[in-house]
């Protein structure tokens, strides 16, 4: 189970860099067009001072209508890149990322915890062979007496049999 989470982790860290660099691209995209739309916004200021201090040609009006032209195009264009951005953002990848790691951690936490459980119940096959041993011991000798009156268990087990209690190790 550990394995699989692990390599769905791996997988979600291949896809949010997937994501990242999409987007990236994406948002490289929109910069370079927000640059051109700039530029063009720019010669277009320009070459209005130049005609309102008498100074334009015949080409710069020409260029001027070309510009416009291009600045709507480029508005266009700009609004395409920057909705593609924001479809494109890799919220849900990081999101998919931050699970996958829980889940793994969750998994090694359960782990760790399963293997503590499996190492008492080792100990108390022991502790009961043990307390057997004491039993057949003390019948070979003749005696008698009850299991509680040859062997005085710990408190502490004494409680977790007989009230499933458990305060804590009071060795």
């Amino acid at each position: 189970m550990i394995d699989h989470l692990i390599q769905l982790v791996a997988a979600a860290h291949v896809a949010e860099a997937e994501a990242n660099a999409a987007h990236a691209n994406d948002a490289a995209e929109v910069d370079r067009l927000a640059a051109r739309v700039e530029q063009c916004q720019a010669r277009k200021s320009a070459i209005t001072a130049r005609r309102l201090a008498g100074q334009s040609t015949p080409e710069e009006a020409a260029e001027f209508a070309a510009l416009g032209g291009d600045l709507d195009v480029l508005a266009d264009l700009l609004g395409q890149a920057r909705a593609s951005a924001n479809a494109s953002r890799p919220d849900a990848a990081r999101a998919a990322l931050a699970r996958a790691e829980a889940e793994l951690q969750q998994a090694r936490e359960q782990a760790a915890f399963d293997a503590v459980v499996e190492r008492a119940r080792e100990i108390e096959r022991v502790y009961i062979a043990a307390l057997d041993k004491v039993w057949l011991a003390s019948r070979a000798r003749g005696s008698t007496k009850t299991f509680g009156q040859i062997y005085d268990i710990a408190p502490a087990i004494r409680d977790v049999c007989r009230l499933n209690y458990w305060a804590g190790g009071q060795s």
